[in-house]
């Protein structure tokens, strides 16, 4: 039997958060308790409220990096060195985006993939593959007048979204990705990055195929790229959304 990273990067996990048994599949919550996954890193200063000074200080320490930089070479180096979100303990590397500067339309998708992770090179693999032709067939690429980026640029393990707390730590990124590249409009693949800029956390059948706002930036979301890879029917839909965004260029 041969066991995969992603399989290792679990098994890591349920050791460092002290877990010996599982009767669930569902994710566990970094800042729930058990193991303090920022230890040497962040100081706690009250007990009682471990958790929330925990994110409240990761947080802070990541608006502060941003509001240090000023343009798209700066902010990449930041999130490259950034050291205090746990998800960083399992990533195999940091993708923090690729594309053109003041680009007519920026992607933000969720999560690295496994391609991605392993090689440090965004679009890399199936769904990278799939990415390339979705930007073809409304005649846009990477490489003319697209910028694209990842919600969380690291990886979780077992490949599941991050949590909402974990998503707290990367908001002040995603935010300064906006700042710094003013896109005409923005698409967002899957409900976590439209979710975290609002603070909402709304399915993606409730947020795709609608215009929203963001800094009077149009936004639109639909499905994630991992979804599209293995959902024809969802195909067609998202060709739906993507006809919408047409008609906005």
């Amino acid at each position: 039997m041969q066991i995969s990273k992603d399989d290792i990067d679990i098994l890591k996990l349920y050791e460092d958060s002290g877990v010996d048994e599982s009767y669930t599949d569902k994710p566990y919550e970094f800042f729930s308790g058990g193991a303090n996954i920022f230890a040497n890193k962040v100081i706690v200063e009250d007990k009682k409220s471990d958790v929330n000074i925990s994110i409240l200080k990761a947080k802070q320490e990541a608006e502060k990096l941003v509001n240090s930089v000023s343009d798209l070479a700066g902010l990449k180096k930041v999130i490259s060195e950034f050291k205090l979100n746990p998800l960083l303990k399992f990533a195999s590397n940091v993708i923090s985006g690729v594309g053109v500067e003041n680009p007519k339309l920026l992607v933000i998708t969720e999560t690295p993939n496994t391609d991605e992770d392993r090689s440090g090179v965004m679009l890399s693999g199936p769904t990278g593959d799939m990415f390339k032709k979705i930007l073809v067939a409304i005649k846009s690429s990477v490489e003319t007048d697209t910028y694209t980026f990842p919600a969380s640029p690291y990886r979780a393990p077992g490949g599941r979204l991050p949590t909402f707390e974990e998503m707290e730590i990367s908001i002040p990124f995603i935010k300064k990705f906006i700042e710094i590249l003013k896109p005409k409009v923005i698409l967002c693949m899957g409900s976590l990055p439209v979710n975290a800029l609002f603070g909402k956390n709304d399915a993606i059948t409730l947020l795709r195929g609608k215009w929203l706002e963001y800094n009077e930036i149009p936004l639109m979301t639909t499905f994630s790229l991992s979804y599209l890879l293995n959902n024809k029917e969802a195909k067609k839909r998202a060709w739906g959304d993507l006809q919408l965004l047409l008609q906005k260029f």
